[in-house]
């Protein structure tokens, strides 16, 4: 074989190399989408006094969707708007349950109940018992005892965040770390977290997140975020609620 056959056999093995090379994986510049829709599903186990809220122990579950569109792309990274909806939330309250027995003592004759009462109050709970007895003037005596056991009450909302941002670094990466922020408000089906609080919401959430590309330009991202909602004192009271919740995410586009 001749130097000529020789070098052109080694520029064909080297382009079909490339080819093949381009063929299965896509350049770098492609893990990037115009436009994006996600599934996702978050959890956050309690709420604290995080940033702004004063509301504790509150449970959040969600399930939703978000679109999300580039635009601008520079030196490996990206900002993109970001829209979401949550079709489903649950909101759990830690509830004290309260059940109290009044009993009437005739000063003849057996003893006879005259009434019992239970009540759920969402708001910190602390188990508890206790008796006491009310001897007026005139009549039978009156022993009223309580019970206090805790449970939890679940509300069903929806929540949309139609302003929202998205800005991912090293756009050339399978792995792209990413920080996002959104806006928007909640509406449940009745007041949370408390009684006296209000049943519309607003909310805003924030935080980071890592995005993993696999089969061409689907990928699953990873986000814990900052989440809070309250009222601004549209209702009698406005604990607020701060929340970490945890996200796991599903998104498809091109």
């Amino acid at each position: 074989m001749g130097f000529r056959q020789c070098l052109a056999a080694l520029i064909c093995l080297l382009t079909g190399s490339v080819c093949i090379a381009q063929s299965t994986y896509p350049r770098a510049e492609e893990y990037s989408r115009k436009n994006g829709w996600t599934i996702f599903t978050e959890y956050s186990n309690t709420s604290s006094h995080l940033l702004m809220g004063g509301s504790r122990q509150r449970e959040l579950v969600t399930l939703g969707g978000a679109y999300t569109r580039r635009v601008v792309r520079f030196h490996a990274t990206q900002l993109s708007y970001q829209a979401e909806v949550r079709p489903l939330v649950f909101e759990s309250d830690p509830v004290e349950i309260m059940t109290t027995t009044y009993t009437t003592q005739a000063s003849t004759g057996p003893v006879s109940v005259t009434g019992s009462v239970s009540e759920a109050i969402p708001q910190l709970c602390q188990p508890a018992s206790g008796s006491s007895t009310f001897a007026p003037p005139v009549g039978p005596s009156i022993t009223e005892t309580y019970t206090i056991v805790c449970g939890r009450q679940w509300t069903f909302a929806q929540a949309f965040s139609p302003l929202g941002f998205k800005y991912s670094v090293m756009t050339r990466h399978r792995v792209q770390p990413f920080f996002v922020g959104t806006l928007g408000y909640m509406y449940s089906s009745r007041p949370i977290p408390v009684a006296q609080a209000e049943a519309f919401n607003f909310v805003f959430d924030f935080g980071p997140g890592v995005e993993i590309y696999h089969r061409g330009m689907r990928s699953v991202s990873l986000e814990c975020r900052f989440h809070h909602f309250s009222n601004r004192d549209t209702a009698e009271e406005n604990p607020g609620t701060d929340n970490l919740m945890y996200k796991l995410s599903y998104s498809f586009g091109r």
